[in-house]
């Protein structure tokens, strides 16, 4: 049976500086997961503590019976890891040591490391991916020595998603794969179903969650227009056996929010869906 997880959700409202995710909150998260009836977590905001603090927070979600899976790459300005190839190295290099702190197995990436989920405009692809393969490369090398993964996220656009397919192909890693975006693919052309499909054996981790095709809502599954049965159906195409891990928001100002009735649905919804 497979496994169903959920990211770590901030119970402050809505989440200010990253440092406001502390240890406290964190574990209260953790809490909160495992008492649904989730098993695995994805740490949203995981890459300002320490590594002794991140294998702190390991200890606990192992002590209480949830499996770390994955961290999101972060650094101080956010989900885009800096303005030059030397910061991003450095902040992706420091998710891979929080990563392996924390017990878990993939890096969630946005790339363009420079630009996140998005080629700008009129971009320089092969600048682009010079960039990329100066900071991916040696990270990689650096992941596979720590037995982490490194999984890059798509945007929503097919453009942006045959980009990060065609740098895995030229980067050749063995601990370098993809994470599919539900909710990214479902606002523009590429759509959830066919990302999965086109990812085939690099599909390494999900950050499933729904919305209208409109606005990127992280809203449990089944609450938006997303066609999830053939969702599921592409992933027993491609043999994907990890966990079902939901991304779901701790901030949404621009909606009714319900943090607790949220969680649920996604623990409920996704078991239903999945056939579970």
């Amino acid at each position: 049976m497979k496994k169903i997880g959920c990211n770590t959700l901030y119970d402050g409202g809505e989440l200010g500086l990253t440092t406001d995710f502390d240890m406290a909150a964190i574990q209260r998260s953790l809490d909160r997961n495992r008492a649904l009836g989730y098993e695995t977590v994805e740490y949203s905001h995981l890459c300002h503590l320490t590594t002794d603090e991140a294998s702190e927070i390991g200890a606990y979600a192992e002590s209480i019976g949830l499996e770390s899976w994955s961290v999101h790459a972060e650094s101080p300005f956010g989900f885009v890891l800096g303005a030059t190839e030397e910061e991003a190295t450095g902040y992706l290099n420091n998710a891979i040591e929080v990563c392996y702190a924390v017990g878990a197995q993939v890096v969630v990436v946005h790339a363009p490391i420079l630009l996140g989920l998005t080629l700008g405009d009129l971009p320089d692809i092969p600048e682009l991916l010079a960039q990329d393969m100066a900071v991916l490369g040696p990270a990689q090398t650096w992941a596979a020595e720590r037995g982490v993964e490194l999984a890059l996220e798509n945007g929503r656009t097919l453009a942006h998603w045959v980009y990060i397919l065609s740098l895995i192909e030229q980067l050749g890693a063995d601990h370098l794969g993809v994470c599919v975006d539900t909710g990214h693919a479902n606002l523009g052309d590429l759509g959830a179903p066919r990302a999965i499909r086109m990812a085939g054996p690099r599909l390494l981790t999900l950050h499933l969650h729904d919305n209208w095709g409109e606005v990127d809502d992280h809203l449990p599954p089944g609450q938006g227009n997303i066609d999830w049965p053939n969702v599921l159906s592409a992933l027993r195409e491609v043999g994907f056996s990890r966990p079902l891990q939901l991304e779901l928001t701790d901030r949404a100002p621009h909606r009714a929010y319900d943090q607790a009735l949220e969680m649920e649905l996604g623990y409920q919804n996704t078991r239903r869906l999945a056939g579970l």
